[in-house]
């Protein structure tokens, strides 16, 4: 006797026939119609889903509560289609991070009252000196956070500040904590070029927040400060010149030829008619900045005007010495090159470094006692050096 075949049983569906005449030979309908319907609901399950981001999620990082409102799971944000950059804050693996981006997430995950401060603040008003990473943020109060690429500072009551970054004064200060003493100069000859800060701004930061870390290293470095300086490498260097005992030059001053500018060199002793030049690599990859050092140079010859040129090949010793030579020709007399502790220093905390220009830790009596300076230039007798000014 013939039984009816049981329901879901594979003869109640057979494949469609194959269209003998198809040029393909491929059967005429989705292979899935010609299966029963749990080995049907087996091949869809197995083909993979394109996930689906929300707009929101793909601008950027994102707080793990931003997810939930676009209806992402947490379970979903473990997936391949999201990765985790610090506790609770997340970014879309197509999306590429930026250094704001990054400032973003910093954001998301510090508290509502942590600031930007340090190198990072630096870099957020524009100047890119100093690490990138870790990223530099103070609160006001105890705060105890491991977190890879985050450092929290601690303070007792938070200075001014402005878009989630301290004020410009307070940026130089903790830079002052951290920074070499040509790396805190040259940031502070920015700050001062670009009027985010004065030197009387900063001084009267220095001694209403005298308490605060880095306040007296910021007013000490803050005398030699200069906002003429036109570059980064040109404020180094002439952190060096002064290390080491050379006589203070004129920045980006004008050489005048009966009254009148000809020219401006980046460094220039007037009184020994000497000029220096500090030769960037743009100097030489831009065109139109090579013909115009040739012009400037050629000025300098015809007024006989002596110059020293300064790349970023020179050691900080060999830029030194290169001047100190140059000036001796035209009739300087001074004391040669101090190349001792206090220029060996130079690559070290500004903390570390004002002590060995004789100033240590500040004291009541003398907080802001003056930073060691070069005597006056000496002009010797093997060249009237005076009698030749550089304005006739």
């Amino acid at each position: 006797m013939h039984l009816p075949p049981r329901r879901g049983s594979r003869e109640l569906t057979r494949p469609a026939a194959v269209d003998e005449g198809a040029s393909t030979g491929l059967p005429s309908t989705p292979p899935w119609q010609s299966l029963p319907h749990r080995a049907a609901r087996r091949w869809t399950r197995d083909v993979p889903r394109t996930p689906v981001i929300p707009a929101e999620l793909r601008r950027g990082p994102f707080h793990i509560d931003d997810a939930e409102r676009a209806g992402v799971s947490h379970h979903r944000l473990r997936g391949a289609s999201y990765r985790r950059l610090y506790p609770r804050v997340w970014v879309h693996t197509g999306h590429v991070m930026t250094e704001a981006c990054w400032w973003r997430a910093a954001l998301l995950h510090a508290p509502d009252d942590a600031m930007f401060t340090g190198a990072t603040g630096l870099q957020r008003l524009g100047l890119d000196l100093g690490p990138h990473l870790p990223i530099q943020m103070v609160v006001p109060r105890d705060l105890h956070r491991d977190v890879d690429d985050i450092v929290f500072h601690r303070t007792e009551c938070l200075p001014d500040n402005e878009d989630r970054t301290v004020c410009p004064e307070a940026v130089f200060a903790e830079i002052c904590r951290w920074f070499s003493l040509p790396e805190a100069v040259a940031a502070g000859d920015w700050l001062l070029a670009q009027e985010h800060m004065t030197i009387r701004s900063l001084h009267r930061f220095c001694e209403r927040d005298d308490w605060r870390a880095g306040a007296w290293e910021a007013r000490q470095v803050s005398r030699l400060l200069d906002a003429r300086s036109r570059s980064i490498p040109e404020s180094k260097t002439r952190v060096h010149f002064w290390a080491a005992g050379l006589p203070a030059p004129e920045v980006n001053a004008p050489v005048l030829v009966d009254g009148r500018a000809v020219a401006l060199a980046d460094w220039l002793w007037r009184l020994f008619r000497l000029a220096a030049e500090y030769e960037g690599g743009h100097h030489q990859s831009d065109r139109s900045q090579y013909l115009k050092d040739l012009d400037r140079y050629r000025i300098f010859r015809r007024i006989d005007l002596d110059y020293v040129q300064v790349t970023a090949e020179h050691s900080p010793t060999s830029a030194v010495l290169a001047v100190y030579r140059r000036l001796v020709a035209n009739g300087y007399a001074g004391p040669p090159p101090n190349f001792g502790p206090g220029f060996q220093g130079l690559t070290e905390p500004v903390p570390l470094t004002l002590p060995r220009f004789g100033l240590g830790a500040p004291d009541p009596t003398g907080r802001y006692a003056p930073l060691f300076t070069a005597g006056p230039a000496t002009v010797g007798t093997s060249k009237h050096a005076a009698s030749r000014p550089v304005e006739r």
